[in-house]
C-alpha cells in the first residue's frame, strides 16, 4: 500500500508537461519525481530514475525483470496509455506489483486518426500534397470514395468497433477481423466478420488494430502483404512489429499497394529524439510519430486515470 509520504516517480514526459496533471497528483502524494527534463530513459538511466519509488507512473518505458530487480520498494506501476507490451507482466505478478491500467481510453483519438488516415490515402490527399511541395502541379490518379469501398479491421476490440462506428455514415461495407469471433457473423448492418485471410483479398483499405504480442509479431509480412488486393492501402496505428517494415517498404515500392501510413515503428527512439527509416522518403508513405492516442482531451483521461490508481492504492 502506499502512503501521500510515497516517493512517486513520473517517467511519462506528456505528463510531465501538464500542469493540469501534476496538480491532480500533488494533492494526494507530498513526494513527488517527475521527469522535467523530458529524457528519453535507457535501462540504466530508468532504473536511476526511480531509485526508491514506491510508486511510478510510465507511458512507453520498458518495465523489464533487471529494472524491477533494481527497484526493491516499488509496489505500484500506473500506466498512463493502454499498451502493455513494454512491461514485464508475469515478472511484476510474480514480485506482486500492482499494475494500474485501463483498456479503451484513447479509443476515440486513436479511431479517428485512422479514419483520417484513411481518407488520406484513398484521395490521394498526402501524394499529392508531397508533388505541391516540390513544385509539380499533378491531379488525382486513383482517388476513391469510402462509400464504394470494402473496409477492414484487424482486431475488434475497442479501436475497431470504434472505428467501424466512425464508418457506418460513409456507407463502405466493413470486414473484421478478430480471433475471438467467428468468421461469417453479421455483427451490424454493414459490419461483418472474416477469416484473415479473406480481409486481407477482399479490402480496399485496412487499418489494424491488435496489441503486440509473440503471435502478432510481423503479422503482416511479405506473404499477407501480396495477399492484399492490388492499390489497397495499409493503416498500423497499433504497435510497431505488427507490419515487417522492410516488407512494407517493398510493397509500396513496386506499387502493389498505393498507399500505407503508420503512427508506430520498430524502431521508435528510448533515449533520444533522432529517428530515421527507410519508409518515411516514399512519396506513398504518411507518417507520424506515435501520436495516435494523444489528442488534449485523451491526455487529460489517460492521466486522470493513472492519478486514480496511485491513488486507490494509497487509499486502500
Amino acid at each position: 500500500m502506499l502512503t501521500e509520504d510515497s516517493l512517486i516517480g513520473v517517467s511519462s514526459r506528456t505528463f510531465c508537461k501538464s500542469k493540469d496533471l501534476r496538480k491532480s497528483l500533488e494533492t494526494k502524494f507530498k513526494n513527488i519525481r517527475y521527469n522535467d527534463d523530458l529524457l528519453h530513459f535507457d535501462e540504466k538511466s530508468l532504473i536511476d530514475f526511480f531509485e526508491g519509488c514506491e510508486g511510478v507512473l510510465i507511458s512507453e518505458d520498458k518495465i523489464t525483470k533487471a529494472v524491477i530487480d533494481e527497484l526493491p520498494k516499488l509496489k505500484v506501476i500506473s500506466k498512463f496509455g493502454v499498451g502493455l507490451d513494454s512491461i514485464d507482466l508475469d515478472y511484476i505478478r510474480e514480485k506482486e506489483i500492482t499494475l494500474g491500467w485501463k483498456p479503451g481510453i484513447n479509443s476515440f483519438s486513436v479511431a479517428e486518426l485512422a479514419l483520417s488516415y484513411m481518407i488520406i490515402l484513398l484521395r490521394e490527399a498526402y501524394f499529392l500534397n508531397r508533388c505541391l511541395l516540390n513544385s509539380e502541379w499533378q491531379k488525382v490518379r486513383n482517388s476513391r470514395d469510402l462509400s464504394d469501398l470494402t473496409i477492414g479491421i484487424i482486431g475488434y476490440g475497442h479501436i475497431g468497433k470504434k472505428l467501424a462506428l466512425f464508418l457506418e455514415p460513409f456507407g463502405s461495407k466493413i470486414l473484421i477481423y478478430d480471433p475471438l469471433i467467428k468468421p461469417n457473423k453479421k455483427l451490424s448492418n454493414n459490419v461483418e466478420s472474416s477469416s484473415f485471410n479473406n480481409l486481407l483479398r477482399n479490402c480496399d483499405a485496412v487499418s489494424i488494430h491488435v496489441p503486440l504480442t509473440k503471435e502478432n509479431h510481423n503479422l503482416i509480412s511479405e506473404k499477407e502483404l501480396m495477399m492484399m488486393k492490388k492499390d489497397s492501402v495499409l493503416i498500423n496505428l497499433s504497435r510497431g512489429g505488427v507490419v515487417n517494415e522492410h516488407e512494407l517498404f517493398k510493397a509500396l515500392k513496386n506499387n502493389h499497394l498505393s498507399g500505407a501510413a503508420s503512427d508506430v515503428f520498430i524502431g521508435e527512439p528510448t533515449n533520444t529524439t533522432e529517428f530515421s527509416s527507410e519508409l518515411i522518403n516514399l512519396d506513398n508513405f504518411f507518417s507520424t510519430p506515435h501520436i495516435a492516442g494523444t489528442s488534449n482531451q485523451t491526455i487529460s483521461k489517460l492521466g486522470h486515470s493513472a492519478i486514480k490508481f496511485l491513488i486507490d492504492e494509497c487509499e486502500n
